[in-house]
């Protein structure tokens, strides 16, 4: 998926940034493709914070990355729950959260705070005995807010996972590459994103069917030598961060680890 939205281990192209692959279908994830060859005598080795995943493409290609079991899943869970199957019926939903998010980036107004963790949680502390948590719910909650706790739930547990990333590759710039139907399709989900990370978004025209296109990329390098993933980029749609929201989602991911910590030690199994 990575290589299939050319978010190959070139570290620097024609954007000069380091691209990073972010993929919400049903699932979510966030992951960085980075040179380094199998060599026995290189001490240069990556060290992998806690929280992240790191394995092998190929012998000189590692994946380094976090992934979230719920992503649009969840969305599809509220759709379910509020009766909002029809396009129309989530459209209009839609537009109010965007609304209520226009009025909480420009106030100090804090709405409920989620922990998205319908299926245990993988990144960024693999509890997988973790459950959802929703906090703050009063008699005047809609179901537009759980809506907008929801998306604002992913988005917080995505930047989690890129705050470690860009930790790692901390030199240069960063563009995230978006991919998956339910990022592609919701253009709020990716402003929130962009605006929680600070770091531009974009939707690449060659987006659709990612992994299909990473794999025959793949094999044409095996067969054929080809020795660089490096690929233009065609901007369909970007999303540039809104600085001054920069505070209001410092605080919504403070309250986000606050909940995560303190209802923890609740979760059965591995939840601890």
């Amino acid at each position: 998926a990575n290589i299939g939205s050319k978010c190959g281990p070139i570290s620097s192209c024609d954007d000069n940034k380091r691209r990073i692959a972010v993929t919400i279908g049903t699932s979510a994830a966030a992951r960085l493709c980075l040179p380094l060859e199998i060599d026995t005598s290189n001490h240069s080795n990556i060290v992998v914070p806690f929280g992240l995943f790191c394995y092998r493409i190929d012998k000189s290609t590692l994946l380094l990355g976090g992934a979230l079991t719920d992503g649009g899943s969840i969305i599809d869970w509220a759709r379910s729950l509020f009766n909002l199957q029809s396009t129309e019926s989530f459209a209009e939903c839609l537009e109010e959260v965007s609304t209520m998010y226009d009025d909480r980036c420009n106030s100090s107004s804090l709405g409920l705070v989620m922990a998205p963790f319908f299926g245990g949680e993988r990144s960024t502390g693999f509890r997988v005995g973790a459950e959802c948590c929703i906090s703050g719910i009063t008699r005047e909650t809609t179901p537009v807010h759980i809506v907008y706790a929801c998306l604002e739930s992913v988005v917080l547990r995505l930047s989690a996972i890129l705050k470690l990333l860009t930790g790692v590759c901390s030199n240069g710039e960063h563009i995230l590459v978006c991919s998956g139907n339910a990022l592609e399709r919701n253009q709020l989900w990716r402003q929130m994103l962009a605006d929680c990370c600070g770091i531009d978004l974009v939707v690449d025209s060659d987006s659709n069917e990612g992994t299909s296109r990473g794999v025959a990329l793949l094999v044409a390098k095996n067969l054929y030598n080809v020795c660089s993933f490096e690929e233009h980029l065609v901007v369909l749609h970007e999303s540039v961060p809104d600085l001054s929201a920069a505070i209001n989602w410092n605080k919504a991911s403070l309250r986000q680890e606050s909940l995560i910590q303190s209802v923890s030690s609740t979760w059965g199994g591995n939840g601890t």
